[in-house]
C-alpha cells in the first residue's frame, strides 16, 4: 500500500515552512499504522534504561504477607517474624531486578499503618482494630528504599467486606457509623457507595494522610469499583435520590462517581506531594461497544471479545486519561500471548496507543498465578491454563482477588517463565513514551515459582530507572560533586533534599566515551542517600570507574559525574526545525545539530515561553525526534528547546523557538449529520468544500471500523453526491466517512458519521416478469420483481404446486439492488412463483401474489430470450477487450470500469438500449495495469466481472 503525502503549502492559508524536517500526512498515517501493527521479531529488544518493574505485594488473606498474625496481647516474636518475611520479599524483588513494590495497605476499609480513619487490618492482627505494636508501612518504605526500590501504597478504594457481614459489630463497621455508605450485594460482598460524596471525601482524606505522613513514592488503586457481576438499578437508590441529576443516565452517573473519586484523589496528592505517582489498575478490556469507543475518537482493538467493564462495573480509564487525573494506568492483561479472543499481542499495543494519545504512562499488569513452578530453564510445552474469567465465580471479588483464590484451587498446568518474558517484550516494543512497564501479580510467586532466575538473566539482567513524569515541573539538576571512596562505600556531597541518586560502574577502557549512560548496562542501582555500598561490587574496583547522577522525585536525571574524570567542554546545540514562528501540521520531526561527545539531549516542549506548562519532555540519543510521539493537541502555540547532556559538566540549553500546530484539513460532512435518523435510502450526501481542485472519496459501511464496505467511491466532484439505490436500505444503521484529494495530496478522513435510515417497510413485491399465464420456451425462466428502494433484498419461492408445500418448493434470495432471479433446473410443466421483500436484519413483507407460467425446456441461444448477463475475458492481453452483455427488456443501463477501491476509471456505455444482446469494446492500452471490475448496472440489476491486466 502506498500512502499519499499531503503538501501543507497547498492546503492552508497560513505560511508553512518548506523543510525536510517538516513531515506531512504520509508520515502521520505511517506512524499510526505502525502503532497498531507492531510485530516483535524473534530477537529481544534492547533492555530500556527506564522501565517500571513492580510487583503486587498482596496482604489480603495473607496471600503474600504476612504469613503469621500478631496474636491478642501482642508478640515481639511474631513482629520479628513479620519483618523477616517482608524483608525476604523485598530482597527477592531487588535480586530479580525490580525497582518498585505495590504494597497493599488498605484491602478492606482497614489499615496496615496507624490510621486516623479506619482500624488495623484483620489480615495483620488476630482481631480487627488490635494494635500490632509496629508500623508495617513505615518499615516497608524504609526497607524498600534501602534496596533501591520505590514503595507505592496500594489501596482498594471501595471494598468494605469480601463476604457480607464478616466485620459486623467489629471496629470500623460502617453499617453502624454510616449505614447510608454501605452497598450489600446479594451473594457477594459489601462496598462503600461510590455515589455518596462522603465516601469520596473519605477516600481522598485517607490518601492525604498516607502521603503526608509517609515517604511513599506512589499510590495505586486496583480494579474494584462497583462490584463485578453488575449492580442492580435500585441498590444505590439512597444516593440516586439525593445526588443523581434529573435525566442523567444511570450508567453515566455511576461512571461519573468513580471519575470524581479518581480526580479527587489525584488533586489531594498534588496539593501535598505532587511528585507522588498516582495510578489505577483497571480490567484489561475497557469496553466492547464500538459506539462508546467512537464517541471518544477511538477504535476498539480488532478481534477482542470479553466483558464490558465500562458498563458492568462503571470503570472508564479513558476518562481518567483524558482528564489527566492519573499518572499511569496498569490494565490487567491476565491473558497469554497465545490467547485469541483476548490477544496480548493486540491489547498491549492498543493500550499503548491510547495512553500515548493522552500523554501518560502504561504499566501493564501480569498474573503469575498460572506460572508452573520451576527453576529455569523452563519446559518446552506450555498449556494455556485460563482465558475468560467467570462471573459466577467472582462473588464480589476484584480481579486480583479472583485470581488469588483461583490460584489456591488451581491444579492445571500453566506457563513457563518465557511466556512472561515475551509479554515484557511486547510491552517494550509497544511503548511510545519511553516508559514501558510491567507489574506482576503477585510478589511471592517470584520465589515460590522460580521466575527470579529467568528474569535476572533475561529481561531484567540490567537495572532500570523509573520512567520520568515529564508533565510535572522540572528544575535542571546540578552535577554531583566530590565523589570519593570511604572504605567500601562510594560517597559524594548531598545535592539537596528530596533527591535520589543513580550509581554506575563504567569500564575504564571506555570511560569518557559518549553514550555510556544511555542504557542500564552499567547501572548498579539507586540510593536514597549520598552513599552507595560497594561490598558486593569488589570485582569492579580495579577495572571500572564509578559515576553518580542525581534523580529528582519525578524521575528526571542530572548529568552524571565520573570519578577522576577530566570534564569536557559542553556547548549548546542549534535548533534546526521547526524554525521560529512557523505553522505546522501534525507529523513533523524535531531536529537540531549534533554536538560532538554529547551523551544525550533533552527535548522540551511547552505551551508557554517560560516552560512552566510542559507539553512533553524526552531524553533522546540522536538529533531528531518525531513530534507524533508527544501527543501534542492541535490548534495551539508551542515553544521548544533542547538541552545538551555530557558527563561531568552542566547541561547546556539552546535558544527557544515557537511554532503553532494546526489541525490537518479534513472534510466536514453536513448531511447526514452524526446520529441522524430517518435518512432516506438514496440520500443526497453533502459536505463543505475544501477548495478549488479537490475531489472526494466516500465510504459507507455497517461497522465503524470500515473493515467491510458497502460502497467506496473515488473521484467525486463538487459538494454533494446522490447515493445510488441498493447501497443502503430501510431500518439500517450505517457509518460514513470522506476524505479529499488534490493531485498527490490526501487529507485526513472526516469524522465518522453514524446515521439510521427511514423505518418504512417496503411494499409487497410485484412480479413484472413473467406475466401470469405466460408460456416460456428456453433453458431457464427469468423472474423479475419491481425494484423497491426500501428493500434490502428479495426472497423467491417456486414450486410445481400452487400451495407451495414444504417438500415441493425451492427458495433463493438476492441482495439489493438485484431484483431478479434466473430459476435453475426447471423441468417442463406448469410452475408457480412468489416473492417477498426483506428489510432490516430479519424482517420481511407478505408474499406477493402468485404468478403461474408454463415452461417448455428447449436449447435456444441467449439472444432468443436473454436474461441479464455480462461476459468478458478475465485476462487482458494486447488485443482490445470485448464485452458482451444482455438485457431482458428495454431499460436504463450503464457499463463502466472501476478499480478495486470502486473508483470509476472509464464509462464504456450508457443509455436505454433495447432488449437483447449487446457488445462494447475497450482498447487494452486504456485499461490500467492491475485488477479491475467491469460493472453493468441497469433497471434489471447489477453484474460485475473481475479482470486483470498484467
Amino acid at each position: 500500500m502506498t500512502l499519499k503525502t499531503l503538501n501543507p503549502l497547498k492546503l492552508s492559508p497560513f505560511h508553512f515552512a518548506a523543510s525536510a524536517g517538516c513531515c506531512t500526512a504520509g508520515f502521520l498515517l505511517t506512524l499510526l499504522f505502525c502503532a497498531f501493527f507492531i510485530k516483535p521479531t524473534t530477537g529481544q529488544t534492547e533492555i530500556p534504561k527506564r522501565e517500571m518493574r513492580a510487583s503486587w505485594l498482596t496482604t489480603v488473606w495473607g496471600l503474600d504477607w504476612p504469613g503469621i498474625k500478631i496474636p491478642a496481647g501482642g508478640s515481639a516474636v511474631n513482629v520479628t517474624m513479620q519483618k523477616q518475611q517482608l524483608t525476604r520479599i523485598l530482597d527477592s524483588m531487588q535480586v530479580t531486578g525490580m525497582n518498585a513494590v505495590f504494597f497493599q495497605v488498605r484491602p478492606e476499609c482497614d489499615a496496615f499503618y496507624p490510621s486516623s480513619f479506619e482500624p488495623w487490618s484483620a489480615h495483620l492482627v488476630a482481631s480487627r482494630g488490635q494494635d500490632p505494636g509496629w508500623d508495617p508501612l513505615q518499615y516497608a518504605v524504609e526497607e524498600a528504599h534501602k534496596r533501591g526500590l520505590e514503595l507505592h501504597a496500594w489501596l482498594n478504594p471501595y471494598r468494605f467486606e469480601s463476604v457480607a457481614g464478616k466485620y459486623s459489630g467489629q471496629p470500623g463497621d460502617y453499617r453502624q457509623t454510616h449505614p447510608e455508605w454501605v452497598l450489600t450485594y446479594s451473594g457477594g460482598g459489601t462496598i462503600l457507595d461510590p455515589g455518596n460524596p462522603g465516601v469520596r471525601q473519605l477516600i481522598a482524606d485517607i490518601v492525604t494522610e498516607i502521603v503526608s505522613h509517609y515517604d511513599v513514592d506512589g499510590v495505586v488503586f486496583d480494579d474494584y469499583f462497583y462490584a463485578y457481576g453488575g449492580t442492580s438499578a435500585s441498590l444505590d437508590q439512597y444516593s440516586q435520590e439525593r445526588w443523581r441529576p434529573a435525566g442523567m443516565d444511570l450508567g453515566d452517573w455511576r461512571r461519573d462517581n468513580v471519575n470524581r473519586m479518581v480526580a479527587g484523589v489525584y488533586q489531594a496528592i498534588q496539593e501535598v506531594k505532587p511528585w507522588v505517582t498516582f495510578g489505577v489498575s483497571p480490567f484489561g478490556i475497557w469496553t466492547t461497544d464500538p459506539m462508546v469507543a467512537a464517541s471518544r475518537g477511538l477504535t476498539l482493538p480488532s478481534g477482542i471479545t470479553g466483558s464490558d467493564m465500562y458498563k458492568s462495573i462503571y470503570c472508564d480509564p479513558v476518562a481518567w486519561l483524558e482528564a489527566k487525573t492519573v499518572d499511569y494506568i496498569s490494565p490487567q492483561l491476565y491473558w497469554p500471548t497465545t490467547s485469541s479472543g483476548q490477544s496480548y499481542k493486540i491489547l498491549a499495543p492498543w493500550w499503548s496507543e491510547v495512553v500515548n494519545r493522552f500523554g501518560r504512562h502504561l504499566y501493564v499488569s501480569h498474573s503469575l498465578s498460572d506460572l508452573d513452578p520451576s527453576d529455569y530453564p523452563p519446559p518446552l510445552a506450555m498449556d494455556p491454563a485460563h482465558g475468560e474469567f467467570r462471573y459466577e465465580e467472582m462473588e464480589g471479588l476484584s480481579m486480583i482477588e479472583y485470581f488469588s483464590k483461583r490460584e489456591i484451587l488451581k491444579s492445571t498446568a500453566g506457563y513457563d517463565p518465557s511466556e512472561f518474558g515475551l509479554q515484557v517484550e511486547w510491552n517494550r516494543r509497544s511503548d511510545k513514551n519511553d516508559a514501558p512497564g510491567s507489574v506482576f501479580f503477585r510478589s511471592t510467586n517470584f520465589f515460590t515459582k522460580g521466575i527470579i532466575n529467568y528474569f535476572r538473566t533475561h529481561e531484567f539482567r540490567n537495572k532500570a530507572l523509573l520512567p520520568v513524569k515529564h508533565w510535572n515541573p522540572w528544575t535542571p539538576l546540578p552535577v554531583p560533586a566530590n565523589l570519593r571512596m570511604e572504605g567500601s562505600r562510594l560517597v559524594w556531597d548531598a545535592a539537596g533534599e528530596n533527591l535520589r541518586y543513580a550509581v554506575y560502574a563504567i569500564p575504564e577502557e571506555i570511560a569518557g566515551e559518549p553514550g555510556n549512560f544511555n542504557s542500564g548496562e552499567y547501572l548498579l542501582g539507586i540510593s536514597w542517600q549520598p552513599a552507595f555500598d560497594l561490598t558486593n561490587y569488589n570485582r569492579y574496583l580495579d577495572s571500572h570507574l564509578f559515576a553518580v547522577s542525581i534523580l529528582d522525585r519525578n524521575g528526571n536525571e542530572s548529568a552524571p559525574a565520573l570519578m577522576n574524570d577530566i570534564p569536557r567542554q559542553n556547548r549548546a546545540t542549534r535548533l534546526v526545525f521547526p524554525v521560529d514562528g512557523v505553522n505546522l501540521y501534525p507529523g513533523f520531526q524535531f531536529s537540531w545539530e549534533a554536538v560532538p561527545l554529547a551523551d544525550s539531549y533533552l527535548l522540551e516542549v511547552a505551551e508557554d515561553s517560560s516552560f512552566t506548562a510542559i507539553a512533553g519532555r524526552r531524553e533522546v540519543t540522536g538529533s531528531t525526534f518525531p513530534s507524533g510521539l508527544l501527543g501534542l493537541p492541535e490548534n495551539r502555540d508551542y515553544y521548544w528547546r533542547v538541552y545538551t547532556r555530557m558527563a561531568g559538566v552542566k547541561d547546556t540549553v539552546s535558544e527557544k523557538n515557537s511554532f503553532r500546530l494546526v489541525e490537518m484539513p479534513r472534510v466536514r460532512v453536513t448531511y447526514p449529520l452524526n446520529e441522524a435518523s430517518g435518512v432516506e435510502v438514496t440520500p443526497l450526501i453533502r459536505w463543505e468544500s475544501l477548495g478549488e481542485g479537490y475531489s472526494y472519496r466516500l465510504q459507507i459501511s455497517t461497522v465503524n471500523t470500515f473493515s467491510t464496505l458497502l460502497d467506496d467511491r473515488m473521484g467525486i466532484e463538487g459538494t454533494d453526491f446522490r447515493l445510488p439505490a441498493g447501497v443502503i436500505s430501510s431500518y439500517g444503521t450505517y457509518y460514513l466517512r470522506m476524505l479529499g484529494t488534490k493531485g498527490d495530496s490526501v487529507t485526513l478522513w472526516s469524522d465518522v458519521v453514524r446515521f439510521a435510515t427511514v423505518r418504512i417497510p417496503p411494499a409487497i413485491p410485484e412480479i413484472i416478469n413473467p406475466i401470469n399465464g405466460a408460456q416460456i420456451l428456453g433453458e431457464s425462466a427469468h423472474v423479475i420483481v419491481k425494484a423497491d428502494l426500501l428493500a434490502s433484498g428479495f426472497t423467491f419461492q417456486w414450486s410445481s404446486s400452487s400451495s407451495f408445500p414444504w417438500n415441493n418448493r425451492s427458495q433463493q434470495s438476492v441482495d439489493a439492488p438485484d431484483s431478479s432471479l434466473v430459476l435453475p433446473n426447471l423441468a417442463s410443466g406448469t410452475w408457480y412463483v412468489r416473492c417477498r421483500a426483506t428489510y432490516s436484519s430479519s424482517l420481511y413483507t407478505e408474499w406477493s401474489p402468485v404468478v403461474s407460467f408454463s415452461f417448455l425446456l428447449s436449447g435456444i441461444s441467449m439472444a432468443d430470450n436473454p436474461a441479464m448477463a455480462l461476459q468478458c475475458s478475465g485476462l487482458v492481453g494486447r488485443e482490445p477487450l470485448k464485452i458482451t452483455f444482455s438485457l431482458p427488456g428495454r431499460g436504463r443501463m450503464k457499463l463502466f470500469l472501476t478499480d478495486m477501491t470502486g473508483r470509476i476509471r472509464a464509462v464504456l456505455r450508457e443509455g436505454v438500449p433495447v432488449r437483447g444482446v449487446h457488445e462494447a469494446v475497450i482498447p487494452a492500452e486504456k485499461i490500467p495495469r492491475g485488477i479491475h471490475l467491469v460493472v453493468l448496472e441497469s433497471d434489471y440489476g447489477r453484474k460485475a466481472v473481475k479482470i486483470v491486466r498484467p
